[in-house]
C-alpha cells in the first residue's frame, strides 16, 4: 500500500502556519511591553539624574528642593505602570517580569532614598507600592514583587555612603552619624532574612557601604568633629 507523503506534508504545513501566528502574536506583545518599559525607564533615569545632584555641596544644602523635583517626576509613574499593565496579558506577569524588574528596583530605590532624605526612615513595601501605583498582592496580578522591593531597598546603601562622604566636604558633620545608624539598622534587619543569590550580592554591598560610612564616622570622631547632639544621644 503506497504511503501518502503529501498528506503528512500538509499536516506539517498547517501546524507551522498556526505556530507562525502564535510567534507573531508573542512578538507583538513583547515589543509592546518593551515600548512601555522604555517610557518607564526614561522617568526612572530622570529621577536618578535629579538625585545625583545631592552629591555636590550645593545639593547637600538643598536636599528638600531635590526631593520635591523627584516627587514631580514620581507622580508620572503610576500612569506608566498602568500603561505597562495593559500590555502584559492577564496571568502572565512573571513571564514578562524580567523586562521591567531592573527598572522597578531602581524606582523602589529612588522612592526609598527620597523617603529617607525627607523623614530619616525606611519606606515599607506597601507604602512604596502605593506610591508607584501598584499593589503588593501577588494574586491580584500586576504588583510590586517583594524581592524587587528588597533589592531596591538594598540599592540605597551605596548612595547613602557616598552622601556621608560628601557631607563632610560640605561641612555637614552630623549626617554621616545619622546615615551610619540607618545603615546599621538596615543591616540588622536584612540579617534576619539570611539573604541568598542575588539578594546576597546586594546585602554584601550594604555591608561594604556600612564599612565605608563607619570609616567616615571614625575619622570625624578622631578629629573631634562629632556633633554634640550625637555625643548626647550616644
Amino acid at each position: 500500500m503506497p504511503i501518502n507523503y503529501s498528506s503528512d506534508a500538509m499536516d506539517i504545513t498547517s501546524a507551522f502556519s498556526t505556530y507562525g501566528s502564535c510567534v507573531e502574536r508573542e512578538t507583538e506583545v513583547r515589543e509592546n511591553v518593551q515600548s512601555a518599559v522604555r517610557d518607564l525607564e526614561k522617568t526612572s533615569y530622570t529621577i536618578n539624574t535629579i538625585l545625583e545632584k545631592m552629591h555636590n555641596t550645593q545639593g547637600i544644602q538643598n536636599l528638600q528642593t531635590i526631593c520635591e523635583e523627584c516627587h514631580t517626576e514620581l507622580t508620572k509613574v503610576p500612569a506608566l505602570y498602568e500603561a505597562l499593565q495593559e500590555k502584559v496579558p492577564p496571568g502572565e506577569f512573571y513571564r514578562y517580569h524580567h523586562n521591567f524588574r531592573g527598572t522597578t528596583q531602581r524606582l523602589v530605590a529612588a522612592t526609598c532614598l527620597i523617603t529617607y532624605l525627607e523623614e530619616n526612615r525606611l519606606a515599607p513595601h506597601e507604602e512604596v507600592a502605593k506610591s508607584l501605583g501598584l499593589c503588593t498582592q501577588r494574586e491580584r496580578g500586576f504588583h510590586l514583587d517583594l524581592e524587587d522591593y528588597l533589592q531596591g531597598t538594598l540599592g540605597i546603601s551605596h548612595e547613602l555612603s557616598r552622601l556621608a562622604i560628601n557631607s563632610v566636604s560640605a561641612g555637614d558633620y552630623s549626617r554621616p552619624f545619622q546615615i551610619r545608624q540607618f545603615l546599621r539598622d538596615l543591616h540588622s534587619a536584612y540579617s534576619l532574612l539570611f539573604p541568598k543569590n542575588e539578594l546576597r550580592k546586594k546585602f554584601d554591598e550594604l555591608k561594604y557601604s556600612l564599612k565605608k560610612t563607619e570609616e567616615v564616622v571614625y575619622n570625624l570622631s578622631l578629629r573631634g568633629l562629632k556633633p554634640q547632639d550625637i555625643e548626647t544621644s550616644g
